[in-house]
């Protein structure tokens, strides 16, 4: 349910955190970095689902890099607002990525647990380089000194829904990102 700029998911409070605008603003300097960074390669995109595929659609795009390929992966560590400190393959990578230039799409980093635990999982599978962007970043929140290589916003370690995040799989198609109200 939305009213007055708050969204009641699950009978929690969101309000108004980062807007459509300013979410394109920096979906688009990523990807302008990517771009250059890739300029005259073929990435393989690798989109961790469920939360990464609305920023994935959008930061692929705005790359302009034509010759690149997707594939998608999930892992779960998250349950209702908190992480589990548990990190769960649920979805493999099918795609060969040896030789390959990867760059994994999250929507957060949080802890760095699951991004450890991908890159560690690829890596195995001899690609010629891995790289990582994330729409959102929480410093404070992390338990292994995991930095990404784009970043989209630095957050404080709040709980947020909207562009893709979720709530229990609620709030993933809201077009703007909120944080959970507090009282």
């Amino acid at each position: 349910m939305q009213t007055d700029n708050q969204v009641i998911v699950d009978g929690l409070t969101f309000e108004p955190y980062l807007t459509r605008d300013e979410i394109a603003s920096q979906v688009k300097r990523v990807a302008g970095e990517i771009a250059r960074d890739y300029a005259g390669k073929k990435p393989h995109f690798l989109c961790v689902l469920t939360g990464a595929f609305v920023f994935a659609s959008d930061l692929i795009r705005e790359t302009g890099l034509n010759d690149s390929n997707i594939s998608f992966i999930r892992y779960k560590s998250y349950e209702g607002t908190s992480t589990t400190g548990s990190v769960k393959q649920i979805i493999g990578l099918t795609d060969d990525i040896r030789g390959k230039d990867v760059v994994i799409i999250e929507d957060i980093v949080d802890t760095g647990l699951t991004a450890c635990r991908m890159i560690e999982d690829l890596k195995e599978q001899g690609p010629a380089s891995v790289r990582f962007a994330t729409l959102l970043y929480k410093p404070d929140s992390s338990q292994t000194g995991f930095i990404p290589d784009y970043t989209a916003f630095e957050i404080p370690p709040k709980f947020i829904i909207g562009y893709g995040l979720d709530l229990d799989g609620k709030a993933r198609n809201l077009p703007d990102i909120y944080v959970i109200k507090e009282n």
